[in-house]
């Protein structure tokens, strides 16, 4: 059974309903604005840090401290997202951002210690990071109908991955020009414009919740419960967290493999960056016009594609195959994504969207450091290139071992009713 609401009636076009569902584009533009100033930030940082210490230790400290918040507090999160607003949650969440992040660059006019502030700000930064992620991801099926999730999320991937295209240079360029703490400045800004944009959202992101509101710690059990008895959550969050540990190093690993394997300069590594993004794009907008059925296949092909194209890069020598991979991994990468977060929120009822997705983050996250330990280690006893080969074997490995599950192959949005 659909829950009632302010969603679409079931067969309405996706592209006509989205385009007229103002809120819909209104919540995406700020989502948008917020990823431009990430994306612009992820690189100035770094360099800041560097022009003011040299110390890649300190980097190392700042990124454990950006992920902590993600192990910590994200199932409360999730929990918390089906108890509030979750409009109202990432209005207060972008707005603290905007000032943590402001912080930085006022330390730095001011004469203070920029490192020292970096360091503070950046659990409680990001911890409002997890609690707005936790409330978009969760307003989703509110703002657009169940029916038209696939294309939402397929919008939404295509949406936010353009900063992500052009921001590296863009962050480059004005580094030189205007230095690393005004270019973090632009990542304060961002936030608040996220922020303002959401007061312009007029309906209530509320999940819908009958009877008195239990505590927090019955919440998230109720929401860990949940996934353990639904067979077609469990079997998508369970491959989703093998292809996480199969992937967790692939970047680490691909700029090894091209920069000491095969002797090419940073500028090749530089460029597959930017075929992957532009594939990753255009995988996002592929992704909606293929529907919301079979999606658990659909996954799993991706994955099988994925291990493909690892193979391709391991046996050339030529840079143009390496970025026309790059390209199909990108795009895999985004299909298999849109597919995962689709079958994902349409198993899972309104009043535990929060709480579902946030346990499926958490368990990703405590993953990654898996994959990066094994990857690193798989590099440093053998060659980039073998890393590769066996991140490729996982991939179309678990993928076809999970394309024989008829529960999961089958999956699909019309298949898996949220109530």
């Amino acid at each position: 059974m659909r829950p009632s609401g302010e969603g679409p009636a079931i067969g309405a076009d996706a592209r006509t309903t989205l385009r007229a569902n103002r809120d819909f584009k209104v919540v995406v533009a700020g989502q948008a604005l917020s990823a431009l100033g990430d994306a612009i930030s992820i690189t100035a940082m770094p360099l800041l840090i560097l022009s003011l210490t040299g110390s890649g230790a300190l980097m190392g400290l700042v990124g454990a401290l950006q992920v902590a918040p993600d192990l910590i507090v994200g199932v409360a999160a999730g929990a918390l997202a089906d108890r509030w607003d979750r409009r109202r949650m990432m209005f207060l969440a972008d707005l603290g951002r905007a000032v943590l992040t402001f912080l930085i660059p006022l330390s730095f006019w001011l004469g203070l210690p920029v490192i020292s502030v970096i360091i503070i700000v950046a659990v409680p930064a990001n911890l409002l990071r997890v609690v707005s992620d936790a409330a978009y991801t969760s307003s989703i099926p509110k703002l657009v109908g169940r029916d038209n999730l696939a294309r939402a999320n397929s919008y939404m991937e295509a949406t936010l991955s353009i900063p992500f295209i052009v921001s590296p240079a863009l962050a480059g360029i004005l580094v030189s020009r205007i230095g690393g703490a005004a270019t973090i400045a632009i990542d304060a800004v961002s936030f608040g414009l996220s922020a303002a944009s959401l007061l312009m959202v007029r309906r209530s992101l509320r999940a819908d919740r009958t009877g008195p509101t239990p505590r927090l710690l019955v919440d998230i059990r109720e929401g860990i419960t949940f996934v353990w008895r639904t067979m077609v959550l469990r079997l998508t969050i369970a491959y989703w967290s093998v292809m996480t540990i199969a992937s967790a190093a692939l970047l680490p690993a691909l700029a090894f493999y091209l920069t000491v394997d095969r002797g090419l300069g940073p500028q090749v590594f530089g460029l597959l960056g930017s075929a992957w993004s532009v594939g990753y794009l255009c995988g996002s907008l592929l992704a909606g016009r293929l529907g919301g059925t079979r999606l658990g296949l659909r996954m799993a092909a991706c994955g099988v594609v994925t291990g493909a194209a690892l193979l391709v890069v391991t046996r050339t020598r030529l840079p143009r195959t390496y970025l026309s991979a790059a390209f199909v991994l990108g795009g895999a990468l985004a299909i298999q994504l849109v597919a995962y977060m689709t079958l994902r929120a349409s198993a899972t009822p309104d009043e535990l969207l929060g709480r579902v997705g946030s346990t499926s983050r958490t368990i990703s996250v405590g993953l990654r450091p898996l994959g990066l330990l094994a990857g690193g280690a798989l590099m440093d006893a053998t060659t980039g290139g073998t890393a590769l080969m066996g991140m490729a074997a996982v991939s179309v490995g678990a993928s076809t071992l999970f394309a024989l599950i008829p529960k999961f192959r089958d999956a699909g949005a019309a298949d898996t009713p949220a109530a």
